[in-house]
Parts: structure tokens; sequence; C-alpha cells
């Protein structure tokens, strides 16, 4: 693991996570549905596909994001049980 020096802050899980949402949210995507992606999935892969889709600049952002969080669900999973019905939407 990457050692930090003192004068750089590590940002905390909440930071990234109203982060994410904010971004989330500018991309036009509900607060219901942002909510759930977050809570379903690791903040550092939703980072990596905001960074990816604002690189793209795609006239529809949160359809281009919901479309590769579909992709990447093979590769990275979630971090929460299925199973759970107020979640089997998602």
């Amino acid at each position: 693991m990457k050692k930090k020096n003192q004068n750089e802050k590590e940002i905390s899980h909440y930071a990234r996570k109203k982060g994410v949402l904010s971004t989330l949210y500018k991309f036009g995507i509900g607060t219901g549905l942002a909510k759930r992606v977050t809570y379903r999935y690791p903040i550092r892969v939703l980072e990596k596909l905001i960074v990816e889709t604002k690189k793209r600049q795609p006239e529809d952002p949160a359809n281009y994001f919901l479309n590769g969080l579909k992709r990447s669900r093979v590769k990275y999973g979630c971090n929460r049980k299925l199973n759970r019905k107020k979640w089997h939407s998602l």
C-alpha cells in the first residue's frame, strides 16, 4: 500500500460518497436510484465510471453511466446481498 505524506490528507469515505452522489444528480439520475447505486457498489468503482463518463462526454451521461455499471457488474459484483426484497429492482 502506498504511504501518504503528512501534507496529503486522505479523503473520507463519507466525502467521497457525497461527491459521487452529487455527480450522479448532475448526470440526471434520480435521488432514489443514486442512493441505491451508492449503497450497492464500491465507491472506487463508481468513481472510475464517473471519470470515464466525463472523459467521453456522451449525449446522455446518465444512460451511459448506468450501462457501464451494468457491464462492470460482472467484474466487480456488488457489495450487498441481492436477495433483499427492497433492492431487487436494481
